[in-house]
């Protein structure tokens, strides 16, 4: 015995497909009741094309329960109403045509299809059953058309029924010039396009015309591109950056950078700028040069460097070919220092056994001396006495002397241990990081600030600093020179640089690494397996072994300046034909500082003052010591490589600062990304609002957590110049009467598909 509630039908969305197999399809008889639809089930039989009624016309014979609530469609006529995947969501309850449907769920976009969902012809849509069943019959009788007419039976989802199914095709709409204007107002920016006729599509029977003709004179309009402009492209290059070629610097340097870059397929920079930033740590302050004819600014070779690129752009392959020269002699270093220890072991084992001799020899001297009365003899004995002691003091001493291996570079120090290396080697050290972004990291920290201040002045590399430490005394640096080199990637640099600039960190550190370059990859990097040139390698070690070595007396013959009263080091000037260029490529440097547009610039550019002569210096010193002998003063061939180094430094300068003066170009081709991701695959499935549909606030964009679009100032840029190039379009929509304020919303242009 079946009783009531199991004859009601408990439909509900998640479970409608299976529901619908319960209910018989709608028999001839039973649509007797409705004409319109009578005349669709005739209009199935009379074309000789199916619509699928059997699918879309059932009997509902029990009432439908929805959230619990039975709907009265006991004996009715049921419409399967579809979404824009042709997938079932509801039913619409139909007694007679006097009555208005009724709708089992009316909570989604919906249309009771016509025709052949899946067909290749156009989708109409309309909103009744009458007027879809005159439209469908007007478009195919006429041979070859498979249009499908869309009805959504209540005027007021007409307009949420068109834009759901614009966003799977292109839906037509017939329409008089009387109500255009509506639709244009409603519809616009959707993918709909008015067929405008001169007398209604479905109303063709009363007149003397042909669907054809009437077609060919009807006036299209395609909402979806109404009122946007083509949006136009957001520049996504970075600015052009300059090259190194074999005309900036020695034959030697370029034989060995030129190959390593080769081998590992990566742009030159990578391999050049550690290997210079390791020899002017090399030559540290042993040799400066004083740029000037007569006044005292003197500098010293050593470079702050980095290389720019992504993860996978072999940045630490790169660091360490462009090290090897200075890591050879690392490796010469623990050779000498392992002999000298193993000497030192040796020569304090004969120092024990023979300040035991001296010890005896000097106890039987004093009892002898003790012994004796005062005679010619006795000043003799005091003074055999007192050269045992010395003797026996020195073997001592000598025990104390313990060899240290001689330090060139260090990974990761803190500035108490580089800070004591210095004050032991006296020629400087070589930071070397993998990853620049933990240094920067850390000595951004207010924590830091002795840290900060160390780097900042170890850059000058002539200057003293003194580090003192609570328990652990002071260590006292007369010479403070460092050179840093590093690899950073460019989001984490661009992060770096935009909390520099808003921030109060600005205090020079990003400017003084004046050999930091962000090259293009290469076109073809395709991984090679080359052997090493070992020619140009050997002779590169040979040149850091040479410098290595060099003393006073080296660089005088090599037409150094020897010191003086006022000169602490050996050093060079320019010649008689390099100085007034220099002079004069200075004094337009300090005029373009001036005129930069961006402080951080400006301070970068006035730092070339350093980086130039510094590099003119070690291109005349390679020149010197390949040549073999005095070359004089540092001449006008090494200052113009240097000024060509410095004009592809400053193009790779522009490029790095480029996240700061053109940042909101970058962080709107963040967000060009994905509002593109957005238009071709519709918005996340995590967001409650239809982005495309209904639009999205800057509130809701920052929320996203984006890449390069968590800062309120960097969101409200991108949208601003999205704007203006036409992607997005806002609006301030006011507040629901409830004394909210009004909110500034986005909307999406539909013209993105034209650029790809």
């Amino acid at each position: 015995m079946i009783n009531s509630e199991q004859q009601k039908t408990h439909a509900v969305s998640t479970g409608l497909l299976s529901k619908l197999t319960e209910f018989r399809p709608a028999t001839l008889e039973d649509i007797k009741q409705s004409q319109v639809l009578k005349d669709l089930y005739d209009l199935e039989h009379g074309l000789g094309e199916p619509l699928g009624l059997s699918h879309k016309l059932l009997y509902l014979d029990s009432d439908i329960s929805i959230g619990g609530e039975y709907l009265p469609t006991a004996n009715t006529l049921g419409l399967v109403l579809t979404d824009n995947q042709g997938q079932p969501v509801s039913i619409a309850s139909v007694i007679d045509d006097s009555k208005p449907p009724l709708l089992t769920d009316s909570s989604q976009p919906y249309a009771f299809v016509i025709g052949n969902y899946n067909a290749n012809g156009d989708k109409w849509a309309v909103t009744s059953l009458e007027d879809g069943k005159k439209l469908y019959f007007e478009l195919n009788s006429t041979n070859g058309r498979q249009d499908t007419v869309l009805v959504s039976l209540h005027h007021w989802q007409f307009d949420s029924m068109v834009k759901h199914f614009a966003k799977a095709s292109t839906i037509k709409i017939n329409t008089t010039l009387e109500n255009k204007t509506n639709l244009i107002k409603s519809l616009k920016g959707h993918d709909v396009e008015l067929v405008t006729t001169s007398i209604p599509i479905d109303s063709l029977l009363n007149y003397d015309d042909t669907l054809i003709s009437l077609l060919n004179e009807a006036d299209t309009l395609n909402l979806k591109h109404l009122g946007w402009a083509k949006p136009s492209e957001v520049s996504k290059t970075l600015p052009q950056v300059k090259t190194f070629n074999k005309d900036m610097m020695p034959t030697l340097l370029w034989d060995y950078a030129s190959n390593s870059a080769e081998r590992l397929s990566v742009p030159i920079e990578y391999v050049l700028m550690p290997l210079m930033v390791s020899l002017g740590s090399v030559i540290g302050t042993k040799l400066t040069i004083y740029p000037k004819r007569y006044d005292n600014w003197e500098i010293s070779p050593n470079f702050f460097g980095a290389i720019v690129g992504n993860p996978s752009s072999k940045k630490s392959p790169s660091l360490s070919e462009g090290l090897k020269p200075v890591t050879h002699l690392v490796a010469l270093s623990k050779e000498k220092y392992n002999t000298d220890k193993l000497e030192y072991e040796a020569q304090k084992e004969l120092n024990k056994h023979m300040a035991k001799a001296t010890e005896k020899q000097l106890g039987d001297l004093a009892k002898k001396l003790a012994g004796q009365d005062d005679d010619d003899d006795s000043e003799a004995n005091h003074e055999a006495l007192k050269a045992k002691a010395q003797e026996l003091a020195q073997a001592k001493q000598n025990d104390e002397l313990i060899p240290e291996m001689k330090r060139y570079i260090t990974d990761d120090g803190t500035v108490e241990s580089i800070g004591e290396l210095e004050s032991k080697h006296k020629n400087g050290m070589l930071v070397k990081r993998d990853e620049l972004t933990g240094l920067l990291a850390s000595l951004d920290n207010e924590s830091n600030l002795q840290a900060r201040s160390f780097y900042l002045e170890g850059f000058n590399g002539l200057g003293s600093f003194q580090v003192d430490r609570i328990g652990r005394g002071s260590i006292f640096i007369d010479t403070h020179c460092l050179s840093v080199i590093g690899g950073i990637q460019p989001d984490k640099l661009e992060f770096y640089l935009g909390k520099t600039v808003k921030g109060l960190g600005n205090d020079g550190l990003i400017q003084r690494f004046q050999l930091i370059v962000y090259p293009d990859p290469l076109a073809n990097s395709k991984e090679r397996d080359l052997a090493p040139d070992k020619a140009s390698r050997d002779a590169v070690y040979s040149l850091f072994e040479t410098i290595d070595n060099m003393q006073l007396g080296d660089f005088m013959r090599y037409g150094a300046s020897p010191i003086d009263e006022y000169h602490k080091r050996p050093y060079y000037r320019f010649s008689d034909e390099a100085y007034p260029v220099f002079m004069n490529w200075y004094d337009d440097l300090k005029a373009r500082a001036n005129e930069a547009e961006h402080s951080i610039i400006a301070e970068h550019l006035i730092k070339y003052a350093k980086t130039v002569p510094s590099l003119a210096l070690i291109f005349h010193l390679v020149d010197c010591i390949e040549y073999g002998g005095n070359l004089g003063s540092v001449s006008l061939t090494a200052l113009q490589a240097s000024l060509k180094w410095c004009e592809v430094l400053e193009s790779h300068m522009m490029r790095v600062y480029s996240a700061v003066t053109d940042s909101a170009n970058i962080k709107a081709n963040y967000l060009a990304d994905k509002i593109l991701r957005i238009a071709k695959r519709g918005t996340d499935k995590t967001d409650k609002t239809d982005w495309l549909e209904h639009g999205f606030t800057a509130r809701q964009l920052i929320r996203k957590g984006w890449k390069g679009l968590t800062d309120a100032d960097d969101v409200l840029n991108a949208l601003e110049v999205l704007t203006e190039h036409d992607w997005l379009r806002w609006e301030t929509v006011e507040s629901t009467g409830q004394g909210g304020r009004p909110t500034e919303r986005y909307y999406i242009n539909p013209r993105l598909s034209e650029i790809g």
